[in-house]
């Protein structure tokens, strides 16, 4: 078990927020019991039901868990059907929306997906 993996354990019932300070939902677990295609994911439950969040993106301290993403962009990503689990194209579909698939050339970012305004986000705190 990986040290994330043993860490998000703890997380189930924590809150997790946006970049902003908004609330996304609550952690109710981990998806997989292990990294799924080299990203640990959670569960987060929402008002609109139940999403994945990777758990790599989560910044951590003692008050607060966020997901450095506006809570708009994460309630746009995949829904989560229960008792089902992801397909390859959702799995895609998923890190493409986090921007986490670094196997698609930048020809195919939306100048909106999550790694485009990570990197903005980054170079305002410089």
């Amino acid at each position: 078990m990986t040290d994330l993996i043993s860490e998000a354990t703890g997380w189930q019932g924590r809150d997790l927020f946006d970049a902003t300070g908004k609330r996304i939902g609550t952690i109710a677990g981990l998806a997989y019991p292990r990294k799924k295609f080299g990203v640990t994911w959670l569960l987060v439950q929402t008002a609109a039901g139940t999403i994945l969040a990777p758990g790599e993106q989560i910044l951590r301290s003692p008050e607060r868990l966020v997901l450095p993403y506006p809570k708009t962009y994460v309630d746009g990503g995949p829904v989560m059907e229960p008792d089902r689990p992801l397909s390859r194209s959702e799995e895609h579909r998923l890190c493409m929306h986090y921007g986490l698939d670094t196997a698609v050339p930048n020809r195919s970012c939306r100048q909106g997906c999550g790694l485009c305004q990570a990197r903005r986000r980054e170079k305002q705190l410089r």
